[in-house]
């Protein structure tokens, strides 16, 4: 049963989806619980999707495979046995055992996609090195050479049972590993919170080894042409609309808000809406300071949110015209504390502070790693005694020329005395969000604008240090709906992970990348991951680190 087909079925019953959940389902059930066609349907059971759906999702979902399967037959069959099993790690895989018992699945199918040995798989714990045997009981973190160790063993271990597991089988370990021992091997910021989904790190390393000890086994390869259904290849303006939705709400707990404030009506809110546009026009954005302004945008929230979440999706300047208050700092980030539950001015601010000075040490400490780009900043660096302001500056800057992306798809040099007429005149402005920073450098300067669609709609009166201005810059994404350039979207990702600590299971902001296929060398999107592995990669790295220089 290809794919196309599976997607029709869990869109018939879960229209709404996320596209990055309708991927891993499908992507579990091909490749972990064995759905090889049609009558395999008839088997699925709500407990082998659960990891990935509510359990009324799961029901329907399990209703319409069901359905589907039997309006296609008169005489549907049925389970004649179900194997019993003793399962050593919680994994789901269970249910794959009665499809073999059925005589379901094909006999044609090549050994390295038969993934029924998950289910009785046990990680030899036992040949572990003694120092990470210690770490498990402590709950401790893994040194990095035993971790290395742990990932040959597990290979090797799994290799036994299939020559090339794939990256569905891959995911299933590293699940239960981390699920067996999170503090040691799961996916964390400095504070405790879950990084994605906790052990997409462990299943990089997991699948880079297999594919790394496959390098040369032509034989085991299990790579197949996607298959595109007709449904994929005509989607609409409503499936483009609902795949922007799931974007934009990415992060968000209160994007789309349907009840209306108590004692409230669309004609009051329209109201209170003229009434704040009066007083914009007469006190300036200076009113956003005053209590019946905060009080009247605290009101207009869901009526504001409609207007940005309409479709299609209206300018900025058209936003402006019927939400001036909404171009202030305070004004923003109280919607994005609405949006998010998060004040992100207040956690930047402090992040920018503790992290930026970790981030400064890691790069100051290993200094004959790096190129020639982060040398020179880290010279800058020392030139001088650094102030708030440098720390975080530099900080961003590193982590930019760690992740090769330039300078220039986030800040925009400018003179220390440009105006916003000055900026809009003489300056050809990109439509997605820049920092046009007012200097002579990036890291001396001491005041900063936000443009917007070619725009700026942040003054420098508005923002008193570099945090705040990261704080609006980034805000503007979540509220905006908008999307992270592709040309900085590892930096952005990072600051949303690791300095915001926003951090979701699933979905992005971040574009599919471009790029030439080495097949039909056509220009092609990339496939987008919840989590760069950059970021991972980055963030291990650091650990590590600290890890060592602190012991």
């Amino acid at each position: 049963m290809d794919s196309g087909s599976l997607r029709h079925e869990i869109n018939l019953a879960l229209p709404d989806l996320h596209e990055e959940t309708k991927r891993a389902v499908i992507e579990h059930l091909t490749d972990i619980i064995g759905v090889r066609n049609r009558e395999d349907l008839l088997f699925v059971e709500p407990d082998d999707i659960k990891p990935f759906l509510t359990p009324i999702q799961s029901r329907r979902l399990v209703q319409v495979f069901r359905k589907v399967e039997s309006g296609s037959s008169n005489n549907p069959k049925e389970p004649e046995t179900t194997c019993s099993t003793t399962v050593q790690v919680p994994l789901q895989a269970n249910s794959l055992c009665s499809a073999q018992a059925s005589g379901q699945l094909p006999s044609t199918q090549p050994n390295v996609s038969n993934t029924s040995w998950i289910s009785n798989f046990s990680v030899p714990w036992e040949k572990m090195p003694t120092r990470l045997s210690q770490a498990l009981a402590s709950g401790g973190m893994a040194h990095p050479e035993d971790r290395r160790i742990m990932i040959r063993t597990v290979v090797e271990e799994m290799r036994v049972h299939c020559p090339n597991p794939n990256r569905a089988a891959c995911g299933e370990v590293a699940r239960a590993i981390v699920s067996k021992y999170p503090a040691t091997f799961a996916d964390k910021t400095a504070e405790g919170e879950q990084l994605g989904c906790g052990y997409y790190s462990l299943l990089k390393q997991l699948k880079t080894r297999v594919e790394h000890v496959n390098r040369d086994n032509v034989s085991s390869r299990i790579r197949q042409p996607r298959k595109r259904s007709t449904r994929e290849n005509n989607e609409g303006d409503v499936a483009i609309k609902r795949a922007r939705s799931e974007l934009d709400s990415y992060g968000c707990i209160n994007w789309q808000p349907t009840t209306l404030p108590e004692g409230e009506t669309t004609e009051t809110l329209e109201t209170k809406r003229q009434t704040m546009s009066t007083v914009f026009r007469s006190a300036g954005p200076q009113a956003i300071e005053t209590t019946d302004v905060n009080t009247y945008m605290s009101l207009t929230y869901i009526y504001q949110r409609h207007m940005l979440n309409s479709w299609p999706a209206p300018t900025l300047c058209e936003v402006q015209e019927h939400w001036p208050f909404l171009f202030t700092k305070r004004g923003l980030c109280t919607h994005f504390h609405t949006l998010t539950d998060i004040e992100v001015d207040t956690r930047l601010s402090e992040a920018l502070l503790t992290k930026g000075r970790r981030i400064l040490n890691f790069f100051q400490s290993q200094r004959l790693q790096w190129n020639k780009e982060i040398e020179h900043l880290l010279r800058e660096c020392d030139s001088a005694k650094l102030n708030h302001n440098q720390i975080a500056t530099a900080a961003i800057l590193l982590l930019m020329k760690y992740f090769q992306e330039k300078e220039d798809s986030i800040f925009i040099l400018a003179d220390a005395f440009s105006t916003k007429m000055s900026v809009e005149r003489e300056m050809t402005l990109p439509i997605t969000p820049r920092v046009i920073v007012l200097g002579n450098n990036f890291m001396s300067a001491s005041r900063w604008m936000i443009s917007l669609e070619g725009k700026v709609f942040y003054e420098p009166e508005q923002m008193h240090d570099f945090a705040s201005t990261l704080a609006v810059f980034f805000a503007s994404y979540y509220v905006f709906n908008l999307e992270y350039q592709e040309s900085a979207s590892i930096t952005l990702e990072m600051i949303q992970r690791f300095f915001v600590r926003i951090n979701p299971d699933m979905g992005t902001k971040c574009p599919a990348k471009l790029g030439t296929s080495r097949k039909t060398g056509r220009v092609v999107k990339r496939k987008v991951t919840s989590v760069s592995p950059r970021i991972t990669t980055f963030l291990q790295r650091l650990s590590e680190f600290e890890w060592r220089t602190s012991n």
